[in-house]
């Protein structure tokens, strides 16, 4: 797991109680972009390399990075600038280094690399330098931000293709809207690992991925009997991720089932380990049924439409699973609250963490980088891919769960896991995304 903050700053306190100073972190900052841009430039003959340079620490970061690099040319632009940008550019004009006096012809650069504002802008960038960015985001080149692309969240961005945050990931480049402008992440260290950094919010990795374990004296009995209660067509993708995914026994309360692998029950028994709930279903009066209570539950898609649903919400082994536009009916239903679609996408963090002080379930906010969160505690995965834009991906994602929760993992365990792997399986379809689909998600699960 990667720590993720809001910004640097608490972060960087914690290295200086630790015995780094400013100079310090941002010499390493810089070495480690240096050594980024080395390994990046070695796919080029003879790489053409440009910095683009603001006038504060992220620039002073850069011009840390030039020093370490041989041939690479810089263009700074015309920004108030900080005593260490200043000092760093000092250095280098006493070594000979001259910097490009005018804006430079983009297209014959190999590598861009982005030091212009970093993560502490708050306002769009102003009109000259957003048209810049824009001729600078039609180049083939290889475009690197450090710490964060600049502009990020407002009408004109640097377009990466890596973004190096130093020593921690920064929050907002894990929002939906920063997706196809951070490209790749990659964390550098600023010289010390804080192992006990005060933080509740993590990326999480493929490497952090548990499964259902089964040994040779397992029986079915072992790994739950999870109940789906859902449309037949929405159920039977439920039930079978289910079972793909681990579970023991997996029960349809359904008149038909279009796989014979899904036993029929006509209600809900005590022997149910967990129920998923609401996918296609339009009777939703059974969220009143006090048989629920004493189960955990999976509760996605029609349920957001029923103030049944406030029943459960207080309870820490239920797991609720909405996309943004039934996130928006969820916050009307707990909130009284008006909020739009493109609201929520702008401030997914905020709108999840609103949610999660009150209630005690776990919240699984689906989208292009889902956020799981409950109480404090939230964690990030930003490994799925458009792929998963399909009908019936929610579906599986629900039995997925529930499978994790009929093994007896933790509400929050098996919302993470289940959602991580879900995520994973797209990942590694390597064939057009157009043609993924739910039963192709089901499938996949077996490679994991």
């Amino acid at each position: 797991m990667i720590a993720i903050c809001k910004d640097n700053t608490k972060f960087e306190q914690e290295l200086c109680n630790k015995g780094l100073d400013e100079l310090i972190m941002m010499e390493n900052a810089g070495i480690e972009l240096a050594n980024f841009i080395l390994k990046k430039s070695k796919k080029f003959k003879n790489a053409k390399i440009l910095f683009l340079l603001g006038g504060r620490n992220n620039a002073a970061d850069g011009l840390v990075a030039i020093r370490h690099l041989k041939n690479s040319k810089a263009y700074c632009f015309n920004y108030k600038q900080s005593e260490l940008f200043q000092k760093q550019i000092q250095i280098l004009k006493n070594t000979g280094y001259k910097f490009l006096k005018k804006e430079p012809k983009f297209k014959h650069f190999d590598i861009i690399i982005d030091c212009i504002f970093g993560s502490g802008l708050n306002k769009n960038l102003d009109e000259n330098l957003q048209k810049t960015l824009l001729k600078v985001n039609r180049t083939k080149a290889l475009k690197i931000a450090c710490d964060c692309p600049s502009g990020i969240g407002f009408d004109i961005c640097f377009k990466a293709d890596f973004t190096l945050c130093m020593g921690v990931v920064k929050e907002r480049l894990l929002e939906d809207f920063a997706k196809e402008y951070v490209g790749k992440i990659k964390l550098v260290p600023l010289g010390l690992q804080l192992k006990s950094f005060a933080t509740q919010s993590f990326l999480l990795q493929a490497k952090d991925l548990k499964l259902i374990t089964r040994n040779v004296t397992s029986n079915k009995g072992n790994f739950g009997h999870i109940y789906v209660c859902a449309s037949e067509s929405a159920g039977t993708l439920t039930g079978l991720a289910a079972l793909e995914f681990g579970a023991g026994l997996v029960s349809l309360i359904a008149r038909s089932s279009y796989s014979p692998l899904l036993m029929l029950k006509s209600n809900i028994n005590k022997d149910a380990s967990a129920v998923a709930l609401g996918m296609g279903l339009e009777n939703l009066e059974i969220l009143k049924d006090e048989i629920l209570k004493q189960i955990p539950l999976v509760l996605d898609a029609n349920c957001f439409q029923s103030e049944n649903l406030l029943l459960h919400l207080n309870r820490s082994d239920v797991i609720i699973t909405p996309h943004p536009k039934e996130f928006t009916n969820l916050l009307r239903l707990c909130f009284s609250e008006e909020v739009k679609v493109e609201d929520i996408q702008k401030k997914r963090f905020f709108y999840a963490s609103k949610f999660s002080s009150v209630y005690d379930c776990v919240l699984v906010l689906k989208g292009a980088n889902t956020i799981i969160a409950q109480k404090e505690k939230k964690y990030v995965i930003n490994c799925g891919n458009e792929a998963l834009a399909k009908g019936g991906s929610g579906d599986v994602l629900s039995g997925m769960i529930a499978a994790l929760l009929g093994a007896k993992f933790s509400a929050l365990e098996a919302a993470k896991n289940a959602v991580l792997a879900h995520a994973l399986v797209a990942k590694k379809y390597n064939k057009n995304k157009n043609s993924f689909d739910a039963l192709k998600l089901i499938k996949g699960l077996k490679c994991l």
